[in-house]
């Protein structure tokens, strides 16, 4: 029986699912109008799962396209920011994300436990802390744009800020519909109030300084209306700090410059935290008694991870492919619902489909409507499609949106700029499945030239991981003398710890075991000559970028492109690192040394 003891969770109610994207779940943490957040466990770790409601998914466009731009923020972001990312699906339905589970209190929780405003301490503390994590947001340029208290965290350790559901990049602060205000009014700043689109850090500064009020005096500075009343005080009128400069003045100064109507004379978050420093050290416990005790049953219960039963086995059947299913039972059906077969075509010259490979895929039972992930598992002649094998034939409709998108079509499909360019940012987290179990076929060339291990680095034909017969080419020169790499799916071992390049159970990419799941890649060629590493999902990216080495969608943006180089390396476009490991399985770029850590093979 799993003990929900301390996790601030509650048992999960019959409607809800028992996993979510191959995540069992074990409680709800919480719930609301568009959406529900599970605990769960992922890969050795609690994570908080958060799914759009179904109806939401289906009728609210707009916070579908808000949940978007949520993965978007949270696949840039590093780990010292916020919860981090850890795996997601923006095409299931209803879709989802995965994030570390923080074991807190909202700053909401805590003052009501607290019975009133907390002490000055504690409040520079909070300041400290929560400035620290806006830090490295406004040095990627971009807002939070909702910071409030019930997106502040406090745990054992400190603080953290968390939602980034409508942070953006400061020059795409809007979205796409004229006039509309994004954020919580009481906590808003006056450029946000009047709509305007050059918004910067400075908005978040504003919004801590508001944040701190409210702990500290017990009320946010302009009232707690959510109406047109609260914006028209934030904008023309000055706060209320009465009880902030009563719990400590030097703090109520502090508050008042965040709170400068103009943008440009607010402190910056580094100097914040260069000031709430100053009024240290703290020291354990940081908190005060009326919730430290909740706090540290958190941190225990986070401290020993219990282990769920993940998704049953369901057993894959032949499909007659073409033809319509035969109707099943309702318990067969839901059955059968727990699995998305992956049909990839083998295609040879002319366009004629040979056969097709069916992989096991899990997926959440309780999502009938889930759309088939197609895997990169067979092998292909090049140039019959992304790597000749990656995806499947598509329709007049898919080509027809494709040409829209070189035209300047962004992700959600609005034409020009509407204030939302945004929408072309890079997106985040689809989650990887369940990959081919099938034994590797005869060593295909490396990348960029032969290695000890495999291969030798001539332009031969080679056999995919499924077995198969050869259509894949070995790697040839590229004018600018970067090595072309070879076509269809491979698994790619590493020089260093014979490990491959995988990404089970829409994870972070890693090494592991060459026969387990996520372990099947291909190169998908982009115009420019580079490539994107498509997983045998089909529907994710390897990506390099100031989150560090991510699985999330294949937009073609810099962090997902890559060129192959000498001695079987893998360069990133967007960084110039090379793909490695580090301390036995971790992967990252790194300058280019064509150490055996570099060095990929292709299986």
């Amino acid at each position: 029986m799993f003990d929900l003891t301390g996790s601030g969770a509650k048992p999960l109610q019959p409607d809800d699912p028992a996993h979510i994207g191959g995540i069992p779940l074990a409680g709800r943490l919480g719930t609301g109008g568009m959406g529900r957040v599970f605990l769960g466990v992922h890969e050795g770790r609690y994570v908080a799962v958060k799914q759009v409601l179904p109806s939401v998914a289906g009728e609210d466009q707009d916070f579908v396209r808000r949940f978007g731009h949520e993965l978007d923020n949270l696949s840039r972001l590093p780990a010292e920011a916020t919860a981090p990312l850890l795996a997601s699906d923006r095409d299931a339905r209803p879709p989802w994300l995965a994030t570390a589970y923080v074991p807190g209190l909202t700053l909401s929780d805590a003052v009501r436990l607290h019975q009133g405003p907390l002490p000055a301490e504690a409040v520079w503390l909070l300041l400290r802390e929560a400035a620290k994590g806006l830090v490295p947001v406004h040095e990627l340029g971009m807002v939070h744009r909702d910071l409030k208290p019930s997106n502040v965290m406090l745990t054992v350790e400190g603080a953290t800020v968390i939602d980034f559901g409508v942070a953006r990049a400061t020059e795409q602060s809007q979205l796409t519909r004229s006039g509309m205000v994004v954020g919580t009014p009481a906590y808003m700043a006056p450029e946000q109030a009047t709509t305007r689109r050059d918004l910067t850090g400075a908005v978040d500064v504003f919004a801590l300084g508001s944040v701190i009020a409210y702990a500290a005096g017990g009320n946010p500075p302009f009232g707690e209306e959510s109406g047109p009343a609260v914006l028209y005080r934030i904008v023309h009128e000055e706060p209320d700090l009465e009880a902030v400069r009563e719990l400590d003045p030097a703090l109520a100064d502090l508050v008042t410059a965040c709170l400068a109507k103009a943008p440009e004379a607010r402190p910056t978050a580094a100097e914040l935290v260069r000031r709430a420093t100053e009024h240290g050290p703290f020291t354990a416990p940081l908190w005060p008694d009326s919730f430290s005790a909740d706090l540290a049953k958190k941190a225990a219960f986070a401290a020993d991870v219990q282990e769920l039963d993940p998704p049953p086995p369901v057993s894959v059947e032949t499909l007659n492919l073409g033809k319509k299913a035969e109707p099943k039972p309702p318990g067969e059906r839901r059955r059968r619902n727990r699995v998305l077969l992956a049909v990839v075509p083998v295609v040879i010259a002319g366009g004629a489909t040979l056969a097709v490979q069916l992989l096991p895929h899990t997926s959440d039972a309780d999502d009938p409507a889930a759309a088939p992930t197609l895997s990169a598992s067979a092998p292909a002649t090049p140039g019959a499609g992304p790597s000749g094998s990656a995806s499947p034939a598509k329709s007049t409709k898919d080509k027809d949106k494709e040409k829209d998108g070189e035209k300047g079509e962004d992700e959600d499909g609005d034409k020009g700029d509407k204030g939302d360019k945004g929408d072309k940012a890079e997106s985040a987290g689809k989650g990887a499945g369940q990959g081919d179990d099938s034994g590797n076929g005869a060593d295909a060339p490396a990348p960029g030239g032969g290695d000890k291990d495999g291969g030798s680095g001539d332009s031969g034909g080679s056999s995919s991981s499924g077995g198969g017969g050869g259509g894949g080419s070995g790697p040839t020169e590229d004018p600018d003398g970067d090595a072309k790499p070879p076509s269809g799916a491979h698994r790619y071992r590493n020089g260093e710890n014979a490990k491959c390049l995988a990404a089970p159970f829409n994870s972070p990419p890693t090494t592991a075991d060459c026969n387990g799941s996520g372990t099947v890649w291909a190169f998908r060629p982009l115009s420019d000559g580079s490539f994107e590493i498509v997983h045998e999902s089909g529907r994710s990216c390897i990506s390099s970028g100031a989150g560090g080495i991510l699985l999330l969608s294949c937009n073609q943006a810099e962090s997902r492109r890559w060129r192959t180089g000498s001695g079987g390396t893998l360069k990133s476009v967007g960084t110039g690192g090379c793909l490695g490991t580090v301390n036995g399985s971790r992967i990252t770029t790194t300058h280019c040394t064509g150490s055996p850590a570099q060095r990929w093979t292709a299986l």
